[in-house]
């Protein structure tokens, strides 16, 4: 199934769930209308079986029709098509029918069409006298080619048989005796499932138009309509909104579903019949049939019950006639029947809302979310927003159709929504992502790996302060190198910085696990001991200092390579490493005396002609791994008392990889 017409059927669906779970207030008192059920109880009646049989009877219909005639009902509508049964030949029956219904309130029938089948009765096969018959049942619409659905839909080219039997009866298609026919409700629109949902109004059989069941009953005789393209059906003084295509759904209300709580007061037909016999016995006693011991010697219901009522009578059974609707699979046509002529009656079909307000809500919802997924980043808050949309259009179109019998698609919006968010969080998703890679790439430059890692974690929630740790400091200075810019082009030195800066934080971050923290002219400035909290710090920065010696000698050892020195200075202590600035410009660095004493000693290897000094802070966390000698005591700048200082020469034994 096509997506579109899977989510439309979704929205019947949720429709008929509404429709389940907000069943209205029962309608008794508010609706004129009233059931009388061929039912069990009527086939279960022994007084009634023995007097007109199993199957229902056409005498017994007169006897009801003329119980009904002692009040004055708005209209007596037969939902019983009259084409089959026992009684088929019953012409007494037949005529004992049609003398009820001559000169009383009016009786509506209906007549059952179908599309061709192995005994159909086509239009131009019809005998003259059905032909006239059915024409005097016809109406005239105008207006209805602007729906096409009745061009594809109910259509028929044939009779439901046996109706020629019928011919030979005085029923005659009751002469002119009834008001109209009607198609039976195997012609309803259905849309999915299988299920009858909504009112098809008008069918057509030979290229003339005959109003359904209920619409004749409510219209009561009238002949001409007009529906305008809002789908507005008129005539005379009244209206009825069939939305936009011409077929509404239905709005249900249950007869049958709770029998303790019907929506309209039903009755059996064999009460009714038995009343009439009982009142009848009690006008003319000598009648043949009122020396039955059996009758009943009082009304069982009073005709009052029907005055100013559209009286309904028609099949309970659950053998035949029964259509798959929203509460069963096999839901008796009559109740159907009945909801539906509720529904003309007080004009309270449920009608699609206007394409408008399903674009706007379909477009609506998933701008307002993309609103607040750009304006907040809290994925807790989008998901909160989205759900709140969501229940909140679900709200609304529970109390369109409550309220106004509008139905607004629920089902797409949300899915809009949902579709909305997941796909405004892969954007967002794969946006950061491409800014972490570009992050990475640039950051990854200029700081060391564990230094971006920081950045990462901490990315959006980066605030002022720091932590207080013992760390090691390294700092590193070309020697001479002031010279050497005086004298070569900035290009040249911009060259040989490169590959300077290459092969010496190479050694720090990747081989010794180090940080470097900024890279000053030709200086370099590094860490040990955070974020990676190694209790080895020390020898991790005295050995990264020895490979860089070790490098650069390597590299003078090349020809063509100038004589120029390097200087390192190495101390361990205790220091402050964080964010050190202000809201609007913050640099992550390390401050403390600890720092400042590894930079004095760096300065040292002038006086000592040495690449390398180490404090005494650093030498007695190392000297068990390395092989170092003693420098003397010297005094350093800031500090009050001399320091003793160390000169590594190179790693034991024991200490080497």
């Amino acid at each position: 199934m096509p997506l579109g017409k899977m989510a439309f059927a979704w929205e019947l669906d949720l429709l008929n769930i509404v429709q389940q779970w907000r069943p209205p207030q029962p309608r008794a008192h508010q609706s004129p209308i009233r059931l009388i059920s061929i039912d069990a109880k009527t086939e279960a009646n022994p007084t009634y079986r023995r007097l007109f049989g199993a199957s229902f009877s056409r005498r017994a219909a007169g006897y009801a029709i003329r119980f009904l005639n002692r009040t004055q009902p708005k209209a007596v509508i037969l939902d019983i098509s009259f084409n089959g049964g026992d009684h088929l030949d019953d012409r007494a029956g037949d005529q004992f029918l049609v003398n009820s219904i001559k000169g009383h309130p009016p009786v509506i029938s209906q007549l059952m069409f179908e599309n061709l089948g192995p005994s159909a009765q086509r239009w131009e096969a019809q005998p003259k006298a059905v032909q006239q018959a059915l024409l005097v049942r016809t109406v005239k619409v105008q207006g209805l080619d602007n729906f096409p659905v009745y061009q594809r839909q109910n259509r028929y080219d044939s009779l439901v048989a046996p109706y020629t039997a019928l011919l030979k009866s005085p029923m005659r298609f009751h002469s002119a005796t009834l008001g109209t026919f009607t198609t039976d409700l195997s012609g309803q629109f259905i849309d999915t499932q299988a299920k009858i949902r909504r009112w098809a109004v008008f069918s057509q059989y030979g290229g003339h138009i005959y109003a359904s069941l209920p619409l004749a009953a409510v219209a009561l005789g009238q002949k001409d309509f007009t529906i305008n393209r809002q789908g507005q059906l008129r005539w005379a003084e009244r209206h009825l909104d069939l939305g936009a295509d011409g077929s509404p759904l239905i709005k249900w209300y249950g007869q049958g579903v709770n029998p303790q709580q019907p929506v309209y007061p039903e009755y059996s037909f064999a009460d009714v019949v038995l009343s009439e016999l009982s009142l009848a016995c009690q006008e003319n006693p000598a009648a043949a049939l009122c020396q039955r011991q059996d009758l009943p010697k009082k009304p069982l219901i009073q005709p009052d019950q029907f005055r100013n009522q559209f009286t309904l009578i028609g099949f309970v059974n659950p053998n035949f006639d029964v259509h798959p609707t929203i509460y069963s699979s096999r839901y008796p046509g009559f109740y159907i029947m009945a909801n539906v002529l509720d529904n003309a009656l007080h004009n309270d079909f449920v009608r699609p809302a206007p394409g408008w307000i399903n674009v706007v809500c379909l477009l609506g919802l998933p701008t307002l979310l993309g609103l607040s997924i750009s304006r907040f980043p809290s994925t807790l808050i989008n998901l909160l927003m989205g759900l709140c949309l969501a229940a909140g259009h679900f709200l609304i179109c529970l109390h369109a159709y409550d309220e106004w019998n509008i139905w607004i698609y629920a089902i797409y919006p949300i899915l809009a929504l949902a579709l909305c968010f997941s796909g405004l969080y892969a954007y967002r998703y794969a946006k950061e992502h491409k800014q972490r890679l570009q992050m990475r790439y640039a950051f990854g430059k200029y700081v060391s790996p564990t230094v971006l890692k920081i950045i990462e974690q901490q990315a959006g929630q980066i605030t002022l302060g720091g932590e207080r740790r013992e760390m090691t400091f390294l700092f590193s200075d070309i020697r001479g190198f002031t010279a050497f810019s005086d004298q070569n082009e900035p290009e040249v030195v911009q060259t040989y910085l490169s590959q300077y800066f290459s092969t010496m934080n190479g050694i720090i971050m990747h081989q010794y696990q180090g940080s470097i923290n900024k890279l000053m002219g030709d200086a370099i400035m590094a860490y040990w001991g955070f974020p990676l909290n190694h209790e080895d710090h020390a020898f991790l920065a005295v050995s990264a200092a020895m490979a860089m010696r070790d490098a650069m000698e390597a590299w003078q050892s090349q020809e063509g390579q100038l004589p120029i020195q390097m200087g390192i200075g190495i101390n361990t202590g205790e220091a402050m490493i964080g964010n050190i600035g202000s809201e609007d410009f913050m640099d992550f660095t390390v401050i403390g005396d600890a720092v400042n004493v590894a930079s004095r000693l760096e300065g040292m290897n002038k006086a000592f002609g040495t690449t390398i000094v180490i404090s005494a802070a650093t030498y007695q966390k190392v000297r068990d791994r390395i092989k170092a000698r003693s420098l003397g005591w010297c005094e350093l700048k800031g500090k009050s008392e001399p320091v003793e200082i160390f000169e590594p020469l190179e790693l034991l034994p024991s200490a080497r990889p």
